[in-house]
């Protein structure tokens, strides 16, 4: 679940900076500039019983645009997640890269996100830890 959410925070971020480039997910590829953006990774530390602390790394390409334009974008596209940001508590940018394209594939944008997950308690993982007692029982 917090991938989607987190893919469509980034396309979202995208649509409202800039709405005349087109976010290719998947289908027909556009003809013009576009941006893909995709999971490159995800790490999970755990950091108790339960609970883990996940690290999803987004790529965002910008396709078919000249290198000046996608050089000027590193900056925007910092600040566009960063207001995205400011709108949801549940996670936190903490890291953003920007490496310039090779052949064949555009400048990529990375943004890395930080969430807490909390697994949820499945009724077999249930273990009793101690016995019950009855009321008017004494401990010694």
């Amino acid at each position: 679940m917090a991938v989607q959410q987190l893919r469509e925070n980034i396309t979202d971020a995208l649509a409202q900076f800039y709405p005349d480039i087109p976010v290719y997910v998947e289908g027909d590829k556009p003809q013009s500039a576009y941006f893909k953006p995709g999971l490159i990774s995800a790490t999970y530390d755990r950091q108790r019983e339960g609970r883990y602390m996940a690290v999803y790394r987004f790529g965002i390409r910008y396709e078919q645009g000249s290198l000046l334009e996608a050089e000027s974008m590193a900056d925007g596209l910092c600040e566009a997640l960063a207001v995205r940001e400011s709108g949801n508590s549940s996670f936190r940018v903490i890291r953003q890269s920007w490496e310039a394209g090779t052949e064949g594939h555009g400048p990529l944008f990375t943004v890395d996100y930080m969430l807490y997950l909390q697994k949820q308690k499945q009724p077999q993982d249930e273990a009793e830890l101690m016995g019950h007692f009855t009321e008017g029982a004494w401990l010694k």
